[in-house]
């Protein structure tokens, strides 16, 4: 199985190739997601991977074809072997730059809890 830093990286991947499908793969189906500092239009927490795919199949058609880079990447091992903490900055298609720290919980090689710090 893959560790959790390990599953973070496959996200960078998918996003850095703009591979959704390869993304959604990684959700557990129990998997919980929360946003701290919801942008405005987005829940602030969603639960269930059906729900979760569902909606970001739906914000893949409104940016379709988007990609985005991390830079700056730093990921740090908790004390728990299940999570890792990651700095980076997101450049997103369009020029913008979004900092993050996201804390994902990966079980069984699935991300079972993913809780995203970006703020814009």
């Amino acid at each position: 199985m893959p560790t959790a830093a390990e599953v973070f990286e496959l996200v960078r991947q998918a996003s850095a190739s703009g591979d959704l499908e390869a993304y959604l793969e990684l959700l557990a189906d129990d998997m919980v997601m929360e946003w701290m500092y919801p942008y405005p239009g987005f829940p602030s927490r969603m639960e269930g991977g059906d729900q979760l795919r569902e909606f970001y199949r739906g914000m893949a058609d409104r940016v379709q074809g988007s990609r985005s880079d991390f830079r700056d990447v730093v990921v740090h091992q908790s004390a728990d072997p299940e999570v890792v903490i990651a700095e980076f900055t997101r450049d997103m298609s369009g020029g913008v730059a979004v900092p993050y720290i996201v804390v994902i919980r990966v079980r069984d090689g699935k991300i079972v809890h993913y809780r995203d710090y970006f703020r814009v």
